[in-house]
């Protein structure tokens, strides 16, 4: 607190508001107060002067900095330019500080004479804008990926089948959230508010504590900010929801139906055993010193496998793997002769040679490949079955009942928006 010597000034204040309260009345010994006697003190009168430091009324120093990168695309023929700005203070200490920080800005540089079609709105559904840029850049790099296919005519059917699909899941979304939220009662409502409060708690304390560092965190990681991030969780929990109450209860399977899944299917879970066959094929009169090798090899006893590696044969000699039919090495479709060298070899035994064309060969059997057998009361088969079978029925049912629902929501016109889509896709991507 500031002191005027002989007295404080909360003191002065009240003899100010004394004298002036006494101005009002008539008399010699009154005199009334004006600013100026506080402007300008009489000289007599010094007051006590407080000493600061220069950092406390310093102002921060801000610096604006930007990063940009210009990267080709995969046709090699358009750039890409990607830009972030960020904003930092650095106080009177010296402490820099991230003020904040912009999304990343990727802008497209067009080459003269190309067209380009702008963000317009294609449609609505449930009331809901789509928007066309807000649509592709979720999947803008694939459609560059496939419009650079060498195949013109794929890779526009591709580029048609990623944009359609991609629609079609769009909606579908749209139609089971406005469903959920026509069902809820004011007292789900409530709850749902609620859910979200804690949720949106929850993230700002594990994102640094604040919302700006949530904020940040968030844009950095998935380009959301906080608010979309809880829109689109709150979209989960109410389709997840009306899913569970609406499909999921004709999705039962029956012990009948695993059995008889697992008997259309039998062969794959009992898969019969394979063979591994292997061969030794000279030319005489070529390779008539490795003909008489392998000939001095077979009589001093010696396996396949030790044969094809004096040999350095490529994969051990490995030439073919069939599997086993119930009648075994006859049920095999091969010549009679190579059935007949392989009937009663022993594994990594060679066969006696066959002559042929030229060529010169011996056969081995190199494995045996027993396949393991799982029997239909082996759990993990069951619970394979099952959920493969509730997964198809899940994905016919949710598709009946979009269907249904495609009837009652949508507000325009679902063929002529998809279009829209594709034509502005066409133009900007597939050249």
């Amino acid at each position: 607190m500031s002191r005027i010597r002989g007295r404080s000034l909360p003191f002065l204040l009240t003899g100010c508001m004394l004298a002036a309260g006494c101005a009002s009345r008539s008399g010699p010994d009154r005199t009334a107060l004006s600013i100026r006697d506080f402007a300008h003190p009489p000289a007599g009168i010094k007051t006590d002067t407080l000493e600061m430091s220069p950092a406390v009324t310093a102002q921060p120093t801000i610096t604006t900095e930007g990063t940009e990168t210009i990267e080709r695309d995969a046709t090699g023929s358009r750039d890409f330019v990607e830009e972030r700005r960020q904003i930092t203070s650095k106080d009177a200490e010296g402490k820099t500080v991230l003020d904040s920080q912009s999304p990343e800005m990727v802008a497209r540089r067009i080459d003269p004479g190309q067209t380009w079609p702008v963000e317009g709105l294609v449609g609505q559904v449930n009331g809901r804008p789509v928007f066309a840029d807000a649509f592709f850049n979720p999947i803008e790099d694939r459609l560059i990926a496939i419009a650079a296919m060498p195949d013109r005519a794929e890779a526009r059917r591709a580029l048609v089948a990623v944009v359609s699909r991609e629609f079609k899941e769009t909606v579908d979304s749209e139609l089971i959230v406005a469903e959920a939220e026509s069902q809820l009662s004011p007292e789900q409502q409530e709850g749902l508010f609620a859910w979200l409060r804690s949720l949106q708690e929850e993230t700002i304390a594990q994102r640094g504590g604040s919302r700006a560092s949530a904020e940040q965190s968030l844009e950095s990681e998935s380009a959301m900010s906080l608010d979309e991030f809880l829109e689109v969780e709150r979209d989960k929990a109410l389709a997840g929801r009306l899913l569970n109450q609406r499909i999921e209860p004709r999705t039962i399977v029956s012990w009948r139906d695993v059995v008889q899944e697992y008997e259309r299917r039998e062969a794959e879970f009992n898969p019969p055993p394979a063979i591994r066959i292997g061969r030794i094929r000279l030319d005489p009169s070529a390779e008539a010193e490795s003909v008489a090798k392998v000939r001095a090899m077979i009589a001093e006893g010696k396996r396949f496998s030790e044969i094809a590696r004096e040999l350095n044969l490529a994969e051990g000699g490995f030439w073919n793997r069939y599997e086993l039919p119930a009648k075994g090495i006859a049920g095999l479709a091969l010549s009679d002769a190579i059935k007949q060298r392989l009937s009663d070899l022993k594994v990594d035994q060679v066969s006696e040679p066959i002559e042929a064309r030229g060529f010169i060969s011996w056969l081995s059997i190199m494995e045996i490949e027993s396949q393991p057998q799982r029997s239909l009361y082996d759990r993990e088969v069951q619970l394979a079955l099952e959920n493969e079978l509730r997964g198809r029925r899940r994905l016919i049912e949710r598709d009946r009942y979009i269907e249904t629902l495609r009837s009652r929501w949508v507000t325009d016109d679902i063929q002529e928006m998809e279009n829209r889509l594709l034509e502005i896709a066409l133009q900007r991507y597939w050249r």
